[in-house]
């Protein structure tokens, strides 16, 4: 029996730009513009932090990774793409930020898929997912 232990978050949208939000930027999100944030970072962040995304998919994506990592199976960072895909769909919806393209880049993409098998195969080892 799996049980979650997630602490809530609370996601308060573009994160990790370094710069000031401005008034007119919080009442009309299409004067912020793409280049003015890390898109990576900050869909990772909304990955984990979005409560129905992370219950319905990172969260049970994350448990089957275990079980293969608990089973000597390998898994390859791509793996993650299509929960990927669904967090980009779900996070352009949320965020309509001006100049965000259909879909993500490749590298982005294959970036977001390493961080996720980087950062959750450490702590599957350090036993976040027990």
């Amino acid at each position: 029996m799996l049980i979650q232990d997630h602490v809530g978050r609370h996601v308060t949208g573009h994160v990790g730009h370094g710069k000031i939000m401005r008034i007119d930027e919080l009442f009309d999100p299409n004067k912020f513009k793409k280049d003015d944030f890390n898109l990576k970072d900050d869909l990772v962040f909304y990955m984990n932090n979005q409560p129905d995304f992370y219950r319905k998919h990172y969260y049970p994506a994350m448990c089957m990774f275990k079980e293969y990592y608990d089973n000597d199976k390998k898994i390859n960072p791509g793996a993650f793409g299509k929960m990927v895909e669904r967090a980009y769909k779900m996070y352009r919806n949320e965020f309509p930020v001006q100049g965000l393209n259909e879909t993500l880049d490749k590298d982005i993409f294959e970036e977001i898929c390493s961080e996720i098998h980087k950062t959750e195969l450490e702590n599957i080892k350090q036993g976040h997912y027990d």
